[in-house]
């Protein structure tokens, strides 16, 4: 008992907020420290109920289940702090979740991001007129010149890129710091799969590729956000069509596995250009390939692409071989909530 109230007040000396949660994400402990500087969390509530009210749920998983750093005010008139869970479990099996006052840096970053999300912002009125008039220009091009037809089309191109380009930077930015956000919603995957695969095949069949697609019958609705889901079907079979030679095959397709719904994108190329095919998840990292000159992509789909899995608290797996062909199956909970739960109490 001794050492138990010695313990105790070494904690409650402590400058910073030190919180003991059990399996069920239930709060068991707070320090002297986190009265003060998180006093919305209080022992005997769910951690859950604690922060929705203040934190949007992203940044909340980021925090609980993927244990990483991030940055927010305990309420709005309280201070940045900076929120760390620890990966080690304590004796009892309890889990502890720090907070302590963050520092100019953190300041620093959060004006960064909202420079470069309001930067982002501006930038797409213009890119928007720009699409819109190069695209009027290329319905008329029968009454263009070849040389102004021609350079119309590069224009709708270019913008097309540079359009593209922006959203990927602004999707990188807002998952980067927690601020990337799903509107969720019951969601039917095998139309999204269809229409993706019926957007992308003139381009793959230009250049003599095979596009298959098979979705398994009866397939569940999942709580998703559609456009982020379309946006993972586009970006992996993108990638399949870029990093894969002429002739190859390429396809997609769905199927239920026990409680998740899984969607596979592969190719019979010649394989992802890393030693390591986990490498393709990295930043800007594009690898060597003889098929460089043509890729035109600044290597942060994959990224984006594995950031929008993680937010649906599901996983993404890549498997590629040279000469053979590469793999990416990405998995989506049936139950987010169980997914959610899961995750916490290590049972996945």
């Amino acid at each position: 008992m001794v050492e138990r109230e010695h313990l105790e007040g070494v904690l409650d000396h402590v400058p910073s907020a030190l919180i003991t949660l059990d399996d069920d994400m239930t709060v068991l402990y707070r320090n002297r420290g986190g009265e003060t500087l998180t006093p919305t969390i209080e022992p005997g509530r769910d951690i859950w109920d604690c922060l929705r009210p203040i934190v949007n749920e992203e940044k909340i998983d980021r925090m609980l289940l993927r244990e990483e750093r991030v940055v927010f005010a305990a309420r709005p008139d309280l201070p940045l702090l900076e929120w760390l869970m620890n990966p080690e479990r304590l004796p009892d099996g309890s889990r502890i979740l720090m907070a302590w006052d963050a520092d100019i840096l953190d300041e620093m970053v959060q004006r960064r991001i909202t420079f470069v999300v309001g930067a982002s912002h501006e930038l797409r009125s213009p890119l928007t007129a720009l699409l819109g008039f190069a695209e009027i220009l290329n319905l008329e091009a029968d009454s263009l010149s070849p040389p102004q037809a021609e350079a119309a089309e590069v224009i709708l191109e270019n913008a097309k890129h540079l359009a593209s380009l922006v959203d990927d930077i602004l999707d990188l930015t807002r998952n980067s710091f927690g601020e990337l956000r799903l509107d969720l919603e019951e969601v039917d995957i095998v139309p999204i799969v269809c229409s993706v695969a019926e957007t992308l095949r003139p381009q793959i069949e230009a250049r003599a590729q095979t596009l298959e697609v098979d979705n398994a019958p009866d397939l569940p609705v999942i709580e998703a956000d559609a456009h982020r889901v379309r946006q993972v079907a586009v970006n992996l079979l993108q990638n399949a069509h870029i990093h894969s030679p002429e002739g190859a095959t390429l396809r997609i397709s769905t199927a239920l596995e026990g409680e998740h719904l899984t969607m596979t994108v592969s190719d019979d190329g010649g394989g992802l250009p890393f030693k390591d095919p986990e490498e393709a998840f990295l930043e800007f990292e594009r690898g060597e390939t003889d098929t460089q000159k043509r890729i035109t992509g600044a290597g942060i789909g994959l990224t984006i692409t594995k950031g929008i899995v993680d937010l649906h608290r599901g996983s993404i797996a890549v498997n590629s071989e040279e000469g053979v062909g590469t793999s990416f199956e990405v998995s989506f909970p049936l139950d987010r909530e169980k997914a959610r739960r899961d995750t916490f109490s290590g049972s996945l």
